[in-house]
């Protein structure tokens, strides 16, 4: 390959996008020479990774067109909680072929149990470990991290839970925003930060703790990491539903906030309107730090997304800049109890597809 030319990599991106399907629009997309277009297509068609169907006619021989195989191999994603782990098989385009969800039942839950529950899932879905390309891994702060070497024969990739819902909230339903910021606002409130189609992850992975930005007016209020005025400790889950019980209300969770704000319960939609004016005082620095093009609000107190947004608008935008505040959309999140294995999926799949990746795998496939 001509150093600096586009490799087959960047021609698999370009299909995958559907911005170029056929060798002449890929030819004036690249800049790259018919023959060395056809050598870059015929690896990607050794590889599986494309297939090449004949066009609609418009008078005289149709273009042959180019589409990515997502079928090629499967990715395995996983999601582990102090509770719960959900594994999924899925294709490369993040079509889920199976899903299985394990119950986590004491702190032995190690790298060699979920190990046995990825085996598990492959062996129930009947798919060789052969077909496997990547695997991605999700965890919640609560729980240590799994270790990398989980699965043998295929890249591990292992992120913060919170990291890849941002993801799959952008790649699912957010792909023409490039800088987002999703923001979980539970029993604990962290953020998941995506830059041009990545997560942003600060140079020692801690980028997106909003949890612990001081909020002013509230000096007396401890925080377990040992600072006062935290946000999570102020108007985190645990603290609303501390608030509550002191109010003679029936309230343990963060789930249990949220279910008494959306029933009109005074006190509840009082505490959650509150909360996120807290949310939105911090989240306006982040704005004008950030300036991102959506805000996507998940968590247990997002299921009182109504009230909750109520309160994050009268404080984000009032302290934010015009300009950084002119285009920005804040909303709920929109996927379900799957956003964790989908983000998961799709961290393992850009990976794996990723222009540098193909260009070596392509590279390999041709002797070299």
């Amino acid at each position: 390959m001509v150093e600096g030319s586009p490799g087959a990599g960047a021609v698999l991106r370009l299909i995958r996008d559907g911005r170029a399907t056929t060798r002449s629009q890929l030819t004036l997309q690249t800049g790259l020479s018919r023959s060395t277009l056809a050598e870059r297509v015929q690896s990607l068609l050794s590889l599986g990774l494309v297939n090449e169907a004949n066009g609609a006619s418009t008078g005289g021989r149709p273009p042959a067109t180019l589409e990515f195989n997502p079928s090629v191999g499967v990715v395995l994603a996983a999601a582990v909680s102090s509770t719960i782990c959900r594994v999924t098989i899925r294709d490369l385009a993040t079509v889920a072929l199976s899903e299985h969800s394990f119950a986590v039942e004491d702190e032995s839950f190690d790298t060699g149990a979920l190990r046995s529950r990825l085996a598990l899932a492959l062996e129930r879905a009947a798919v060789p470990t052969e077909q496997v390309w990547a695997v991605g891994i999700g965890y919640d702060e609560d729980v240590d991290p799994p270790d990398p070497t989980v699965f043998t024969g295929a890249p591990v990739l292992v992120d913060r839970h919170v990291n890849l819902l941002a993801l799959a909230e952008q790649w699912t339903h957010w792909r023409s925003v490039e800088h987002l910021l999703y923001v979980s606002v539970g029993e604990t409130i962290g953020s998941g930060i995506v830059s041009c189609g990545r997560v942003h992850h600060g140079a020692r992975g801690a980028a997106g703790g909003i949890g612990h930005i001081r909020v002013r007016g509230h000096e007396d209020v401890l925080c377990p990491c040992g600072n006062t005025s935290c946000l999570e400790a102020v108007v985190g889950g645990r603290a609303l539903a501390e608030q509550l019980r002191a109010a003679g209300l029936q309230a343990q969770t963060a789930a249990d906030v949220a279910a008494l704000a959306r029933g009109g319960v005074p006190a509840a939609v009082q505490a959650v309107r509150g909360a996120g004016r807290s949310v939105g005082e911090v989240l306006a620095e982040c704005i004008n730090f950030y300036n991102p093009g959506a805000i996507v609000l998940g968590g247990e107190l997002a299921e009182a997304s109504h009230h909750l947004l109520a309160g994050l608008r009268e404080t984000a935008f009032a302290r934010s800049l015009p300009m950084a505040t002119r285009d920005l959309v804040v909303g709920p999140a929109r996927l379900g109890a799957d956003a964790g294995t989908i983000g998961a999926a799709v961290m393992a799949i850009e990976h794996v597809l990723a222009e540098e990746y193909v260009d070596r795998a392509a590279h390999r496939d041709n002797g070299g």
